[in-house]
């Protein structure tokens, strides 16, 4: 089964869930604006799994029951994302998401940084229309930490230091939060318990954490036309992940004064051609890639509190996919 019939199947539970989500996501982006409608378009075409939506609806089918809150919420987080992946996109200078024009690619930067708040605001306006302002706290503290995890990537940028317990600090912000806050939020508008809800956050977190990993791995070695989006911007832009930091482990110094001069010295070639022909990286990339199935380990035994249903079926076969995603 290919990965993208496997993101199907593991959907298909919360299949009438998504379409709602969908029909939502059209209603957030819609705007009479011809600048705004152009960009929501550009945008939308995005598509991608739609992973955060799904982990929504799942977590509330795995602990409670789901109701309509569950749209406005699984839209909500996908908001989110795709405005940190504009502004991401800015930072890192990305010209293709899911093989399609980058914003910034087409506009330039402001622009994209301006959809992308819009995006933000409206996506938090519509927490208004819930039962409580749980998601709204769990989402605000979401955004936060996807601002202070950009933040200390920016400053980790060109470093000469390579330190794995900050790489995590940046993935757990960056990445772990929306993971953990959506599958959290999932259960809560269920009916679920405190503890149920606390479980399935653990298992985002761990889920988000091996995600990242795993993502970071293609940046290197992945290849673009499946990847579906610009590789090689994490190198381009002096950001160190882990592949970076377990393969200057394996190096003496003279071997660290050459992966700096690939790193950041000057070149006309790309520094993902370069670092591949310059060292043999395929056990450092297996060694992440190891790390990223801890993580995921740690997502499933999350699971193991719930009863046996389709949706926990589905949030055990997520751990699959993540570990074996190429795109």
């Amino acid at each position: 089964m290919t990965l993208a019939l496997a993101a199907q199947s593991i959907s298909a539970p919360v299949r009438d869930q998504l379409a709602a989500t969908e029909d939502k996501l059209v209603e957030l982006f819609s705007d009479p604006s011809t600048a705004v409608s152009d960009m929501s378009k550009q945008v939308t075409a995005y598509g991608g799994k739609r992973l955060r939506p799904i982990l929504v609806h799942l977590c509330s089918k795995v602990s409670g029951t789901p109701n309509h809150e569950h749209v406005v919420i699984a839209a909500v987080v996908e908001c989110l994302h795709m405005s940190s992946l504009m502004h991401d996109d800015v930072l890192d200078e990305g010209e293709t998401r899911r093989q399609v024009t980058t914003l910034n690619a087409l506009y330039g930067n402001q622009l994209p940084i301006l959809m992308g708040d819009l995006i933000y605001t409206r996506a938090f306006h519509a927490t208004l229309q819930l039962s409580s302002n749980r998601a709204a706290q769990l989402l605000c503290d979401a955004a936060e930490a996807i601002c202070l995890g950009e933040i200390e990537q920016s400053f980790l940028r060109y470093t000469r230091e390579y330190d794995k317990s900050r790489y995590y600090r940046v993935i757990e912000l960056k990445t772990a939060s929306l993971f953990g806050a959506a599958c959290e939020l999932g259960s809560h508008y269920a009916g679920g318990s405190e503890e149920s809800s606390q479980a399935l956050r653990r298992y985002g977190e761990n889920l988000g954490m091996g995600f990242q990993i795993i993502d970071d791995c293609l940046d290197v070695i992945g290849d673009e036309g499946v990847v579906g989006k610009s590789l090689g911007t994490d190198l381009e832009t002096g950001k160190v992940t882990l592949p970076i930091i377990r393969l200057a482990d394996t190096l003496d110094d003279d071997g660290k004064d050459e992966l700096r001069e690939v790193l950041y010295g000057p070149t006309e070639e790309s520094r993902r051609v370069l670092l591949q022909r310059t060292f043999d990286i395929t056990d450092v990339v297996r060694s992440c890639q190891e790390e990223a199935t801890e993580f995921v380990k740690q997502s499933l035994a999350q699971l193991d509190g719930f009863p046996e249903c389709e949706a926990r079926s589905s949030l055990a076969d997520i751990c699959n996919f993540v570990i074996n995603r190429t795109y």
